[in-house]
């Protein structure tokens, strides 16, 4: 299993870098981050030439969600910007974000994905599509 593929279903493409490579975690001590709700947000960089592929499976793999009973959560594809020489490499070509009630919920939801066959169908493909990977977890304003 290449690490791109466990970052997957850790992920929850609710979705592929090892950990050292992920951004940091924002959110309060772990005792704290347990009870409220929490936005999570991946950032997918395509390789050179994919991002509109990446774009697709990941609305595909929002579809698959849904079908096993999950929140599709939402979709974001970056527009380039006139005159932007730099954000192509540094910015994500694709976003997904996911609002969960709680930590546990989240946890819940990883674990199903986990056992999809489809989902992991979805996982292996967007391995060969991503230059990198990171998730953030936020806590939202009361």
């Amino acid at each position: 299993m290449t690490q791109l593929k466990k970052s997957w279903v850790i992920a929850a493409l609710a979705c592929c870098a090892s950990a050292d490579s992920m951004l940091p975690v924002i959110a309060r001590s772990s005792a704290d981050r347990t009870s409220g709700p929490i936005v999570v947000q991946n950032y997918y960089y395509a390789l050179p030439g994919k991002a509109d592929e990446v774009y697709e499976w990941r609305l595909h793999a929002s579809d698959v969600r849904a079908k096993l009973g999950l929140p599709r959560g939402r979709v974001l594809r970056r527009i380039a910007q006139q005159g932007d020489t730099k954000g192509s490499s540094i910015l994500p070509d694709v976003v997904w974000e996911c609002d969960y009630p709680s930590q546990a919920s989240r946890k819940t939801d990883v674990e199903r994905l986990g056992k999809s066959s489809e989902f992991d169908q979805v996982e292996r493909h967007m391995d060969r599509l991503l230059r990198r990977f990171d998730r953030v977890i936020l806590e939202p304003a009361n």
